[in-house]
């Protein structure tokens, strides 16, 4: 894995990548996760991704970045940054809750319940990023997520 493939017709496919991909991996992409339970092609840290720099078209991050505290989520946003292609695009979708400590009872390997403010204090080195945070009815419940979109 990690090389982007060439199909019958000659036309380079995108690469792109799911990190934290879990037992839901996106179809299309490549799933990168640390569990050995999961959907993965590439078993590996988010914070140490086996895939050479400047590789990679898009990444698909859903519900991970709670699992991380503050200095591994740096790290993790700068291994983004080094796998990116030039223009390529990452969409992140961060579980905020509406409180810490239902955050935290909702799933024990949830470590930290990030503010819009301090995503973006760790997005420096893109060159487009948008972050918001939004509440939203899904089902019959209310959401309260951070939306984050960058580009390198």
């Amino acid at each position: 894995m990690g090389m982007n493939k060439i199909p019958s017709n000659g036309i380079k496919q995108p690469m792109k990548l799911d990190i934290g991909c879990g037992r839901n991996k996106r179809k299309g992409y490549i799933g990168v996760d640390i569990s050995k339970d999961s959907d993965a092609d590439i078993i590996a840290s988010a914070l140490s991704i086996p895939i050479k720099d400047a590789t990679v078209d898009e990444v698909n991050c859903s519900h991970l970045l709670e699992h991380l505290y503050p200095e591994e989520a740096q790290k993790f946003f700068d291994e983004i940054f080094r796998v990116l292609k030039e223009g390529g695009k990452a969409n992140l979708k961060v579980d905020r809750d509406w409180t810490k400590g239902r955050l935290f009872r909702k799933d024990p390997t949830h470590k930290y319940r990030y503010k819009k403010r301090e995503i973006e204090s760790m997005l420096t080195n893109f060159k487009v990023k948008r972050v918001k945070n939004e509440i939203y009815l899904f089902g019959l419940r209310l959401r309260n997520k951070i939306f984050v979109e960058l580009t390198k």
